[in-house]
C-alpha cells in the first residue's frame, strides 16, 4: 500500500507519494487559499494518475495544514463567547504586561479575540487549592446559558478561575451549552489544565476561535478524500511534531497552529540523518515565508509561542518564521530605504514574472534578473515566466532609489538574505550556539537559489540541498510519529509530597497518554513514553522543562539535580540554600509510524553543463555553467559559479564553491577553501 505526504504552502501545495519500498516521487500544483482542500484533491489526484497509481492502493494520507495559522494571523476565525469567573472578564485585554518594543511610546498589543460585550462573568468561585467558595447554582447555569443563546456565537470557550485545580464548575457549564447550543464548545480544564489565568485562557480562546473552521475544514476534505482515495486514512500533522488522526481533531484544533512548519523541520532531519549529519539548521524558504530552526539530534520543541501577536501555550516545533519568501514584495519607505517584506504576491497574482496581473517587484523577479532563476526553465517548463514584466517591476524600485535595474535587484536579493541571517542568528546565537558549528539544510522553492549566501554571511562551511527542495516539507510528513503531549499544574514545593503528587500525575498522565494513541493506531506495541517537570526556584515567576526518568522512588533528587545543572548551565549560576518549586507535570506517549524513505542517485557518468547564462554577483557579472538535477549521478562534482535547474526549484552555486551530489540525490555544497 501507499503512503501520500501533502504539505499546502502560500504558493504552492506540495504531494510526496511513497512506495512500498520506500522510494518515493513527487509532485506540485498552486494552492487554492480560499478552498486548501481543493488543490490537495488536485495534487494527489494528479500524481496518482501521472505516475499510474490505483487510488485503492492509497493506505495513509498525512497533511499539513495552514487553515489554522492563516486564521490566526488573518483574523478570521469563529465569533466566540468567553466565560470566565465574575470580575476576570478583561483578563484577554489585561494579558501581560511585557511589551515586544520597550522603547516605542505608541506600540500597540493585538485587539483580543473575543469583544467585551461577548465575555461574560459566571458567579462562582475555586480557591487556589481547589476549594469551592462560591458554589455554582443551577439558576446562574441557566441564566448563562441564556445569554451565551443571545449572542450566537459559533464558539464557547470556558475558562474559570483555578479550574486546572478543580473543573467540576467548568464541566457544568460544559455540558449545559453542548446541550442546548449548537456550537463548538470548549473549556480550558481540557484545553489545558495549566496555571497562569492569562495563557490558560488565550489558548482556550484560540481553540474555540480556530476550532469550527478547521473541523470544518477536514471534514470537507475527509470526505473528498473518501472519494479520490476510499481505503486512505487521513491524518493531520500537529504542532508539536506528530500527527493524529482527523477524527481527533475536535477540541484538538489548537494544536493544528503550526502544523505546515512542522514537517520542514522534520523533513531537514530526516535527509540529514541520512549523511550522518545531528547539528543542522534547517532553512525552509517558500514563496510567502521563510521558516528556521536549529536541530540538534531530534526535534526542538516549545511550549509558548506567538502567531499573529497572539500567545499560545501548547508544544509547537521550535521554528522561527519570516515574511522571506520568493514572493516577498520589495519597497521603498519614506525615507528612501528599500524593504523586502514581509508582504507577499502570494500564489495569487505573485511574482511579476508570473504574468498573472502582479505589478510589484518581488525576490523572485530579482532573481530572474540575476540569471539565477531561467524564465524558460520555471517548474521544469511547466510555467514560462516573463522576463519583461519582473524588470518593469524591479525598474520602479530602481527608479525611486536611483540606482540601475541590475544594482536594484542585487539589493532586492541582499536585503532578502539578510533577513534570513538575522532569524537563524536568532535561533543560534541568540541561544548561545554558534551557527558555523551547523549544515544548512536549504529546502523549499526558493531556499537552495539563495543558500549558499546565507551560509557565506554566517561564515557556515556546508550546505546540504535535498534531491527534491520543493517537497521536503511533504516528506517530512510520512516521517513524522504519532504523538501525544499532556500536561498537569502540580505546584509542589515540598520534595517529600514529590513522589506521591507529582508522580501520580505523571502516572496518570501516561496511562492517558498510551490510551490515546492507541485508539488513534489501534495498536498498543511500541509506545514510547517520557516523563519531564516544569521547575523553578521559591520565587522565581518562570520555570524550565527537565526531563525525569520514569522512577517515582528517586523523582525528587534526580529532578532537583538535573534541574539545578541545567539552570546554572543557562544562566550561570544555582541557589544550593533555595527551595525548588515542582509546577507542572509533562508527559509524551509516541509511537514510530513513520515511513521510511529514501532515494538512491543513479551512479555512471553524469551530464555536463546543458549550457551557460551569465549571472550577477556582488562581485560582477561572471559565466556560470547550467545543469539539469536530473542528469546529475552520485560523486559528481559541480564547480560554481554554476546553476542546478530542476523543477521545484533553482540551485545556485556562487563563485568559491562546488557542489557534488550524494548517493542519496542530495548536493553537498562546500566552500572551495575548506
Amino acid at each position: 500500500m501507499r503512503t501520500v505526504g501533502v504539505d499546502v504552502g502560500g504558493t504552492f501545495t506540495d504531494i510526496v507519494l511513497v512506495k512500498e519500498d520506500g522510494s518515493y516521487v513527487v509532485h506540485k500544483v498552486p494552492s487554492t487559499p480560499g478552498a486548501q482542500e481543493r488543490a490537495v484533491i488536485q495534487g494527489i489526484s494528479e500524481v496518482l494518475e501521472t505516475h499510474s497509481v490505483d487510488a485503492k492502493e492509497v493506505a495513509l494520507v498525512v497533511h499539513g495544514t495552514t487553515v489554522a495559522a492563516n486564521a490566526m494571523i488573518e483574523r478570521r476565525g469563529a465569533h466566540v463567547c468567553l466565560l470566565t469567573t465574575e470580575g476576570f472578564e478583561d483578563i484577554l485585554e489585561i494579558g501581560r504586561q511585557d511589551r515586544s518594543e520597550i522603547y516605542d511610546l505608541t506600540a500597540t498589543r493585538p485587539a483580543p479575540l473575543v469583544a467585551a460585550d461577548d465575555r461574560i462573568g459566571v458567579h462562582e468561585r475555586t480557591g487556589a487549592s481547589g476549594e469551592v467558595v462560591v458554589p455554582l447554582k443551577q439558576e446562574e447555569v441557566q441564566r448563562v446559558v441564556r445569554l451565551v443563546g443571545q449572542r450566537r456565537p459559533e464558539g464557547v470557550a470556558i475558562s474559570l478561575l483555578f479550574s486546572f485545580r478543580e473543573p467540576r464548575h467548568e464541566r457544568v457549564l460544559l455540558e449545559a451549552l453542548r446541550r442546548e447550543l449548537d456550537a463548538y464548545v470548549v473549556a480550558s480544564s481540557e484545553v489545558l489544565p495549566e496555571f497562569r489565568e492569562f495563557e490558560r485562557t488565550s489558548t482556550t480562546v484560540l481553540e474555540a476561535y480556530l476550532g469550527p473552521l478547521v473541523v470544518g475544514y477536514v471534514s470537507r476534505l475527509a470526505e473528498m478524500l473518501a472519494s479520490t482515495c476510499p481505503r486512505a486514512t487521513l491524518t493531520l500533522m500537529q504542532s508539536n511534531g506528530g500527527t493524529m488522526h482527523a477524527d481527533r481533531v475536535h477540541g484538538h484544533a489548537v494544536g493544528l497552529a503550526v502544523s505546515g512548519l512542522a514537517g520542514g523541520v522534520i523533513g531537514g532531519l530526516e535527509i540529514a540523518r541520512q549523511h550522518g549529519l545531528d547539528s543542522v539548521i534547517t532553512l525552509d524558504m517558500g514563496g510567502t515565508s521563510c521558516d528556521v530552526a536549529a536541530v540538534h539530534g531530534r526535534v526542538p520543541i516549545i511550549h509558548n509561542n506567538t502567531i499573529g501577536g497572539l500567545p499560545i501555550r501548547f508544544p509547537t516545533v521550535d521554528v522561527r518564521t519570516i515574511g522571506a519568501g520568493g514572493g516577498s514584495i520589495a519597497w521603498v519607505d519614506d525615507m528612501d530605504i528599500l524593504h523586502v517584506g514581509p508582504q507577499s504576491a502570494g500564489a495569487s497574482p505573485g511574482p511579476a514574472a508570473y504574468g498573472r496581473g502582479g505589478t510589484d517587484a518581488t525576490v523572485t523577479d530579482a532573481n530572474v534578473l540575476l540569471g539565477r532563476i531561467n524564465p524558460d526553465y520555471f517548474l521544469g517548463g511547466r510555467m514560462q515566466l516573463e522576463r519583461d514584466l519582473a524588470e518593469t517591476a524591479v525598474r520602479r524600485i530602481a527608479e525611486k532609489l536611483d540606482m540601475g535595474v541590475e544594482d536594484t535587484a542585487l539589493g532586492i536579493v541582499r536585503i532578502s538574505t539578510a533577513n534570513m541571517v538575522e532569524a537563524i542568528r536568532g535561533v543560534t546565537v541568540g541561544r548561545g550556539q554558534d551557527p558555523r558549528a551547523f549544515t544548512l539544510v536549504a529546502f523549499g522553492g526558493a531556499g537552495p537559489t539563495q543558500a549558499v549566501d546565507i551560509a557565506q554571511a554566517l561564515h557556515i562551511a556546508s550546505v546540504l540541498v535535498p534531491r527534491h527542495p520543493g517537497t521536503t516539507s511533504a516528506l517530512g510528513l510520512v516521517c513524522a510519529e504519532t504523538r501525544v503531549d499532556l500536561v498537569q499544574t502540580v505546584l509542589v514545593d515540598d520534595p517529600g509530597e514529590v513522589r506521591v503528587t507529582v508522580g501520580e500525575v505523571l502516572q496518570d498522565l501516561t496511562t492517558r497518554a498510551v490510551r490515546r494513541v492507541e485508539r488513534q493506531t489501534g495498536d498498543s506495541s511500541g509506545i514510547r513514553v517520557e516523563w519531564s517537570v516544569d521547575m523553578r526556584y521559591v520565587g522565581q515567576s518562570h520555570e524550565l522543562t527537565v526531563p525525569v526518568p520514569r522512577d517515582e522512588h528517586a523523582l525528587a533528587e534526580v529532578s532537583r539535580e538535573r534541574f539545578e545543572t541545567e539552570h546554572e548551565r543557562r544562566f550561570g549560576y544555582r541557589l544550593a540554600d533555595r527551595g525548588v518549586e515542582w509546577v507542572t507535570a509533562r508527559v509524551v506517549a509516541t509511537q514510530d509510524s513513520r515511513r521510511r524513505v529514501h532515494y538512491r542517485q543513479p551512479g555512471g557518468q553524469g551530464e555536463g553543463p546543458v549550457g551557460e547564462r551569465e549571472v550577477l554577483t556582488q562581485s560582477g557579472w561572471c559565466t556560470a555553467t547550467v545543469y539539469r538535477r536530473d542528469g546529475l549521478r552520485s560523486a559528481q562534482r559541480v564547480d560554481g559559479p554554476a546553476v542546478i535547474e530542476q523543477p521545484d526549484t533553482t540551485v545556485y552555486v556562487g563563485p568559491g564553491w562546488y557542489g557534488t551530489v550524494t548517493a542519496h540525490g542530495a548536493l553537498w555544497l562546500r566552500r572551495s577553501d575548506t
